[in-house]
């Protein structure tokens, strides 16, 4: 059982029984293993989801790690946000697994659990104070109309090739920022995809994706190609770093002299700077705004389930 998880996932779900068994013996004085029935371990993990979600002491756990050498790396003591209801859920599978490992059949839907889960969901979703906004088909043509044809200012067609290939590949950011061109296939009427590694991907099977030709002037394969074509990107990966100045050397260079890949936060600020220029308001506008709103899209069109569910993992 413990082989057939990833390296990663047995890792969160150490650190995540490390916890538990922590809170456990500081509110309770007892190790979780030792509990006299199912019962008492139903109520235990009910009692710590809640905690997790109500209690402000609990944020001290988003930026600790119980695993051993690791207790200092990214120790960042109270979060200012407490934890999501989708983390407890998590936490809940962790736990679980772990439970079921030291020989308790533990059901997750057992009624004390449900219940405390659907009541964190349901307070989470009337405390959420905004969604990330949606970016549509009108919207991209907006945004991709007001980016300048200046091709003086590599950002320009880089900016393109990246909105519009984020909103036809329906992929995470992460998957859209850890596009390499190994993992390019070039067709006549589309390029082939490899998403290797994704968040519901753990055993890293990867999936092929596909970026259409859509013959207008919001084609995710002719902007990628240009991009490709003007950066002269023959490896690695595809969206980079872009010097402001006039400098004769264009991209921002990392010590071991490899161009700088944007990374989370430079996407959303080009992201929502694209969308302002467009005269879209930008609040709510994340990193996922783009895997949303091409999601949505696709449903209004008509376009099946299945289909959505296997182009966007």
């Amino acid at each position: 059982k413990e082989k057939s998880k990833s390296k990663n996932t047995q890792d969160k779900y150490e650190g995540d029984w490390l916890k538990f068994t922590h809170y456990c013996q500081n509110k309770y004085l007892c190790n979780p293993i030792d509990v006299d029935d199912l019962e008492s371990a139903y109520a235990l993990v009910a009692n710590y989801m809640y905690w997790l979600h109500e209690d402000p002491e609990a944020k001290v756990f988003k930026g600790s790690s119980n695993l051993p050498g690791r207790e200092k790396l990214k120790n960042n003591p109270y979060s200012s946000s407490p934890y999501k209801a989708s983390t407890i859920q998590r936490i809940l599978a962790s736990i679980t697994y772990k439970y079921r490992l030291n020989g308790f059949q533990f059901d997750r839907t057992n009624p004390n659990i449900a219940e405390t889960i659907s009541a964190i969901v349901r307070d989470e979703k009337n405390n959420r104070s905004g969604q990330a906004k949606e970016l549509l088909k009108t919207d991209i043509i907006k945004i991709i109309d007001s980016i300048p044809n200046d091709e003086e200012d590599l950002r320009n067609i880089r900016d393109k090739a990246l909105i519009l290939v984020g909103f036809y590949s329906f992929c995470r950011r992460s998957e859209l920022l850890g596009m390499k061109f190994e993992h390019l296939n070039f067709a006549e009427d589309s390029i082939q995809v490899l998403i290797p590694f994704s968040k519901t991907d753990q055993t890293g099977e990867g999936r092929m994706i596909l970026l259409p030709v859509t013959n207008d002037n919001y084609c995710p394969v002719k902007a990628l190609k240009h991009w490709l074509e003007i950066a002269l990107i023959e490896s690695g990966p595809l969206f980079y770093k872009i010097n402001k100045s006039n400098k004769i050397e264009k991209y921002t260079m990392n010590y071991k002299n490899q161009k700088v890949s944007l990374n989370d936060s430079s996407f959303v600020i080009i992201l929502k700077n694209r969308a302002v220029a467009a005269g879209i308001d930008d609040t709510n506008i994340s990193g996922h705004s783009l895997r949303i709103g091409s999601i949505t899209q696709a449903r209004m069109n008509g376009v099946p389930t299945h289909e959505i569910m296997a182009q966007s993992g």
